[in-house]
């Protein structure tokens, strides 16, 4: 199944950085613009300018922002900024954060991974993805031949054999200890040891890999190795180009978590907005919580978490209540599904929101359209922006728990598109891996 080498990662050089927490960012795809200023304004060595750069130089060109992440990157190795490990390493990383006023840490394994084409089920995907980010990691990774921030997955870990063996490896101090860009910690273990690398790699030779995050990312990793293939010619397998840079995790860790994607709406026609919650009355059992009640939010979530069926929430087109709503019939909802789709698919929250009420009750032909739909984790801030009438309604999503996402992908099909948002992201800066 997947296979998982070492390889000499390139860090933040501590003798030139001391405060990470400066210098580390987001990957890419949840950075705002103002967001991307802020992270350029904090330290003049910001990964930023590598993971996700500005045009500096006034040229109209599109590929100019990727030379300068070239550009960067070549002087910061050439200056000491990064450095590239002595020796093939695989890492492991203990990402520690809180959620909710609770503490959380989440155990990772950092390794280069042998690039499969979906065909293989190898790697496992669970979502689909979008042309333009698509398009964007491509072009960065053509540029400068380098994954610069991880793709997430997750691997079963049924005996524990993985989990006692990373226990072992961390019980010494770790190679770098720091603060996150939030209120976070990151600890990094470096293990070189070859003994120790070939048993860590050997736990993963029967293993399917599950893609959490960063599927665009892997798609790239995929398109490049098809293009370095053909203008090589003749391949062993073992190029860098064949391999990419893969942070994994137990689906079983406690500090997997997954929060629920909720969808803003806006730009629905009157009359749709007017005949939605007649409509959704005709497919969906109801109830109304009147949003001033004492614990309303409270009550909405646990009236959600207790059904065992598919269970949503909708607030708006009134600001001042939520529906919930669960399925009367599954039949009636399979008849507005494409017959292509399994069962599973078909009773999913996130699909029966995507293609019965956004495309069949609202009439959203094209649902990728984001000055339409977008999408938010942060319950509280969905609620502020349908009451401040940036939005027309918003839905409320339960998250999707892992064994879910995994039995979709062993079914070989994809979830709409944002339908997890695993948090906290994983970090871009810590460690870098070139494909040549």
């Amino acid at each position: 199944m997947a296979q998982v080498k070492p390889f000499k990662g390139i860090r933040y050089n501590p003798s030139k950085v001391e405060d990470y927490s400066k210098v580390i960012c987001p990957p890419y795809d949840v950075i705002s613009p103002s967001e991307q200023e802020a992270y350029y304004a904090k330290s003049e060595y910001n990964f930023i300018r590598i993971e996700y750069t500005k045009n500096e130089t006034g040229e109209e060109k599109t590929d100019s922002k990727y030379a300068q992440a070239l550009k960067t990157l070549e002087n910061w190795l050439d200056e000491g900024i990064l450095m590239q490990d002595s020796e093939p390493a695989i890492y492991i990383h203990d990402h520690c954060f809180y959620l909710e006023g609770k503490e959380f840490r989440r155990r990772t394994i950092i390794g280069a991974v042998k690039i499969e084409d979906w065909s293989e089920r190898v790697i496992r995907p669970h979502e689909g993805t979008l042309p333009k980010a698509r398009s964007d990691r491509e072009m960065l990774l053509q540029t400068i031949k380098a994954n610069t921030s991880p793709v997430f997955a997750m691997y079963e870990d049924q005996n524990g054999s993985i989990k006692s063996l990373l226990n072992s490896l961390t019980g010494s101090k770790p190679s770098l200890a720091t603060r996150g860009y939030e209120n976070d910690w990151h600890y990094l273990w470096i293990i070189t040891e070859p003994g120790l690398v070939d048993a860590l790699s050997a736990m993963f030779d029967q293993k399917p890999l599950y893609i959490a995050d960063g599927h665009h990312r892997y798609e790239s990793a995929l398109k490049h190795r098809h293009q370095q293939e053909s203008l090589a010619g003749e391949t062993t397998g073992d190029e860098p180009f064949n391999f990419l840079m893969m942070e994994m995790v137990d689906f079983e860790d406690p500090g997997l978590i997954n929060l629920p994607p909720h969808r803003l709406v806006r730009g629905a026609s009157e009359k749709n907005i007017e005949n939605l919650m007649p409509n959704i009355e005709k497919i969906f059992d109801t109830t109304r919580i009147q949003l001033d009640r004492p614990d309303a939010w409270r009550e909405i979530e646990s009236l959600m978490h207790k059904s065992e069926d598919t269970c949503l929430a909708v607030l708006g087109p009134k600001k001042d209540r939520v529906c919930i709503a669960s399925v009367k019939d599954q039949s009636t909802i399979n008849q507005m599904m494409s017959s292509s789709w399994s069962d599973a698919y078909k009773q999913l929250d996130v699909s029966i929101v995507d293609h019965v009420i956004l495309q069949g009750l609202l009439g959203f032909t094209d649902i990728t359209d984001l000055s339409h739909i977008a999408f938010n984790h942060n319950r509280e801030e969905v609620e502020r922006l349908v009451k401040n009438d940036e939005y027309q309604l918003a839905i409320i999503l339960r998250p999707l728990k892992p064994d879910v996402i995994k039995s979709i992908a062993d079914a070989g099909e994809r979830m709409p598109r944002k339908s997890t948002y695993f948090h906290p992201k994983l970090p871009s800066g810590l460690v870098l891996k070139r494909l040549v």
